[in-house]
This record gives C-alpha cells, sequence and structure tokens, in this order.
C-alpha cells in the first residue's frame, strides 16, 4: 500500500490510540489471575491482537465489548507454538510466561520478527533452568519449565527480557534475584513494575542494578485503565509543531511510558507545548536545533528525525546504537529515507547528527517499520511537494488509525 500526501497545514482534535506497551503487558498479567479482570480504553493494534490470541492459546477466557475487555485467567493449556506475529515484546514477556506452563514448545513469528536478534532471551531462560536452542534467530524451540533463582543478565539490547522474567518469576515457589548490567531503557521497566503493582505483585527494585522477586506470589484481578500511547502520538505532535495546531487527548503528562520524553523534545527546540488534564495542545513556532539523549526512548528518534530536520541548524541526538535490532535497521533507514527528501543524517557511533533544511518532494519507502511511516508522514507537512510513502500499511502494528487520524488533522 502507498500514501500520497501533500504539503498540508495542521490543525485540529485528536484522540491518541492506547499504548500497545501498557496493554501487551496487562494482557500477560491478566492470563496469570483466577478471576475477571477488565481493560478499559483499549486499541487492538496488531501486536495487542497477538497478545490477546496468545493468552486465548494459554487458556484465558476473553469477553471483547465496545468499551472493555473481560479477561478470566484460566491456564490449563499446554501450548506447542508460540506465535509472536512481529512483536518482539510478545516473544519476550510470553516465553518466559509459556515456559512456566509448558515445557516443550517453539516460539515462532513473521516478516521483520524473523529478521531481529533474539538477544539475551535463550541465556536468560537457560540459567532460570529451561533449555533453549543457542540461536540469534527465530523459530527458537524451547524446552522445561522456568523455575526461581539468581541470575545475571545483560540488558544493553533491549529490557524486554526483563519484563518478561519479572513478570513471571513472582509465581515461582522460589524467589529470584535479578541482577542487571547496562539497563537503558528504565521507563520502561518502571512501567512494567507499576502494571504488576496494580494485580498487586511486588517487586524490589535496587536502583535499576538488581531486583528482588519474592516467590510464591498471587496475581488478583483488577480493572484497569490504558493509557494512551505516546509513542504512536509523538508524530502527530512533531507534525503540529512544523505545520500548524492540534490537540491531542488521552495523553498523561506524568506517564511512566519512556516516549513522554518527546515533550521534552517539543520544548528544546522551541515548540509551543501546553498542557492539560490529559491533553496535549502543540502550536508552530520557529524551531531551532537541540541535543538530547534519546537513549532511554530510542522509539523516539523517528519522530526526533522529522522534527530536526524542520530546525535551523543541526540536531544533536545520542543513543543511535540502540536502533541496532528494531523492526529494520531504523537508523540507516532513516539515513537512506530521509536523503531522499534533501535532508543529511550522519551517524558516528553513538550519535545521530540531523542537518535542518527544507524538505523535498519524493518517493519513500517505510521498510516494514511503522514508527518509519509515521515519521515521514510528519515530514510531509512541511515538504516543498508531494511525498510518497510506500509500505504505508505497515502502521497497523501499533497505530491502526493513524492515516484516518492523520487526514483528519491535515488541510
Amino acid at each position: 500500500m502507498q500514501i500520497k500526501l501533500n504539503p498540508c497545514k495542521i490543525y485540529g482534535n485528536i484522540y491518541a490510540p492506547s499504548s500497545k506497551s501498557m496493554l501487551i503487558r496487562a494482557f500477560a498479567a491478566a492470563v496469570l489471575c483466577k478471576d475477571k479482570t477488565i481493560i478499559r480504553s483499549f486499541t487492538l493494534c496488531d501486536d495487542a491482537e497477538v497478545a490477546l490470541n496468545i493468552i486465548k492459546l494459554l487458556g484465558a477466557e476473553v469477553e471483547i465489548y465496545k468499551n472493555e475487555i473481560q479477561i478470566t485467567g484460566k491456564i490449563v493449556n499446554k501450548i506447542t507454538n508460540l506465535y509472536c506475529g512481529e512483536s518482539a515484546l510478545c516473544l519476550r514477556i510470553f516465553s518466559p510466561v509459556a515456559g512456566f506452563f509448558s515445557d516443550n514448545f517453539e516460539a515462532s513469528g513473521k516478516n521483520t520478527l524473523l529478521n531481529r536478534n533474539i538477544g539475551d532471551l535463550p541465556q536468560a531462560l537457560n540459567l532460570l533452568g529451561m533449555q533453549c536452542e543457542n540461536k540469534k534467530y527465530l523459530p527458537l524451540r524451547i524446552k522445561g519449565k522456568i523455575r526461581g533463582g539468581k541470575i545475571k543478565i545483560d540488558a544493553g539490547d533491549t529490557s524486554q527480557t526483563l519484563s518478561g522474567l519479572l513478570t513471571i518469576l513472582p509465581l515461582c515457589n522460589e524467589s529470584s534475584v535479578i541482577d542487571v548490567e547496562n539497563l537503558h531503557s528504565k521507563p520502561y521497566i518502571d512501567l512494567t513494575v507499576n502494571i504488576l503493582e496494580k494485580f498487586d505483585i511486588k517487586i524490589i527494585n535496587k536502583n535499576y542494578k538488581s531486583f528482588f522477586i519474592e516467590g510464591n506470589q498471587t496475581y488478583n484481578a483488577c480493572t484497569l485503565n490504558i493509557e494512551g500511547d505516546w509513542s504512536g502520538a509523538s508524530c502527530l505532535l512533531v507534525a503540529a509543531a512544523t505545520g500548524g495546531n492540534i490537540s491531542v487527548e488521552n495523553l498523561n503528562a506524568q506517564s511512566k511510558q519512556a516516549d513522554v520524553a518527546i515533550l521534552d523534545v517539543l520544548r528544546l527546540c522551541g515548540a509551543n507545548v501546553m498542557i492539560e488534564k490529559n491533553k496535549i495542545t502543540i502550536a508552530k513556532k520557529l524551531l531551532n536545533a537541540f541535543e538530547f539523549d534519546a537513549t532511554d526512548c530510542p522509539d523516539l528518534f523517528p519522530a526526533i528525525a522529522a522534527l530536526a530536520a524542520n530546525c535551523k541548524g543541526v540536531s544533536i541526538v545520542k543513543g543511535a546504537l540502540r536502533l541496532q535490532n528494531k523492526e529494520s535497521k531504523r537508523a540507516e533507514i532513516l539515513k537512506s529515507e530521509f536523503a531522499k527528501l534533501g535532508i543529511k543524517i550522519e551517524l558516528k557511533k553513538d550519535i545521530m547528527y540531523i542537518f535542518g533544511n527544507s524538505i523535498g518532494s519524493a518517493r519513500v519507502c517505510a521498510h516494514g517499520d511503522h514508527r518509519i511511516a509515521m515519521a515521514l508522514a510528519a515530514a510531509s507537512v512541511s515538504a516543498s511537494g508531494n511525498i510518497i510513502i510506500e509500505n504505508a500499511e505497515c502502521v497497523a502494528k501499533s497505530y491502526p488509525d493513524f492515516w484516518k487520524d492523520f487526514f483528519a488533522i491535515t488541510n
């Protein structure tokens, strides 16, 4: 699918979709409860649909209504295939969960996930009593059942494996200690711990260096409202900063989500930022280059690139090495696709340099990466001519109504 975008003015109001990071974590917790969990304010993007199918396979009873999802966790099923679609989060959250109940299964996926390095997942599971093939890519055969214990992991590549372990280890008979090296995405761990607390699970975080998880805890059902998604909203906010004025509702400025940091970036470059209760309004203003450390929020890089392209001067963004294992070779793709638009991006080790300039007309490609597709849409607002985005349908991974919302605020 390709989308043709014209330069435009941005105005109006948008209701942000729910955070898929929160929703998938909530699904994982809900399946571990015996009673009925009620989840409200949800958006079923592709990754969330995958997670929902996983908990159904595990035995959960799921009832979907217009305004809520009711999940009764009745895990009785041993699964043989943990199908994760294109969701690395589902892979790393549900592999440990499935390993608590099943002793022989295969984790699989499709498309972009097949090209993503599994990273530290097999090693972590092996340290906790399971037997995983020493592989870098899916499919992955996993045997044995997970148990508690004391382990050390390197979270330099991703914090998602740690989130998966924190989710299931409270149910093990033994208490656990996880010593962690090189943890970058601390906000995502805060998000995981915060959601687990809603289900009465206690995690002791010792300065992000060590986590103590008492065994034999019990998940208790709750009613949970899912926040709006800062990751998906970021490109809409950038579009407003470069082309008009919009308000995005359903956004919590005090959120534990890592990508709430887009507010800091917008302020740094001089955008007009107004915060009300659960509503963010961004207005166009003269924008200047900025420096920002995105190590803890690497998913913001595409939105930041679109923003910096419109800033006078050279913006410097740290954390580019965090982009090496995403849906695409994200740093290189940003460099090549924005080059087609006349925007120079340089990569030097962990630093991305973005040279502000006039954005030109071109045919570009999202390369299966939902965040790049949305960033290219944001860039089109101030372009000198039409921008055609190929592979535009990939936004459904996290934000299925993105194009509907984007066209609703363009003129």
